[in-house]
């Protein structure tokens, strides 16, 4: 009996063990330097896109690119907050301001008006888009973390149809 007992006590421990190592969820794998990457550079594209989709909005007369602008803020702005909250889980530090290269072209815009700033302000988001989608396609395919790929894989269909409209408000420009 006193041996039953024990045989008992030793499968039930090695079940909670097995249980145990068996619930390594995927979603519990910390985000690789990689990851990181990509979520700040994500952030800085968010932030960008938002930040210039605002002086669009200012600085520009006509309907498509201010329609353009609109959809930039309200897309991007939500894409940011999902990025921050994944950068709040894994405590990744997340930039709070726009990068220095967009800064610097930022101030090259705000002197631009009328068909010049238009123009250069789709030829910056196509310019932008183009290395935003890359950006997003290098994370879904090699992705370490699966929340952090989860985000790249759901946003890049938004970033590829943005590029497809920044291609036609480009064309349509006069």
């Amino acid at each position: 009996m006193k041996q039953k007992t024990i045989l008992a006590a030793v499968l039930f421990t090695s079940a909670i063990i097995t249980t145990s190592c068996e619930h390594d969820d995927d979603n519990d794998k910390l985000p690789s330097n990689a990851d990181k990457s990509f979520a700040i550079n994500a952030a800085y594209a968010n932030r960008d896109e938002i930040d210039f989709a605002q002086l669009a909005l200012t600085k520009s007369q006509n309907d498509a690119v201010m329609n353009f602008a609109q959809t930039m803020i309200a897309d991007h702005t939500t894409a940011l907050a999902s990025l921050d909250s994944l950068g709040s889980r894994y405590s990744i530090t997340l930039p709070t301001t726009i990068d220095s290269i967009h800064a610097a072209m930022k101030t090259q815009l705000t002197a631009l008006t009328g068909y010049s700033f238009d123009t250069a302000y789709m030829n910056g988001q196509i310019n932008d888009h183009i290395n935003a989608i890359t950006l997003f396609q290098n994370e879904v395919n090699s992705g370490n973390n699966p929340d952090i790929r989860n985000y790249a894989t759901n946003n890049l269909p938004h970033l590829q149809m943005h590029k497809q409209v920044a291609d036609s408000v480009r064309a349509g420009l006069q």
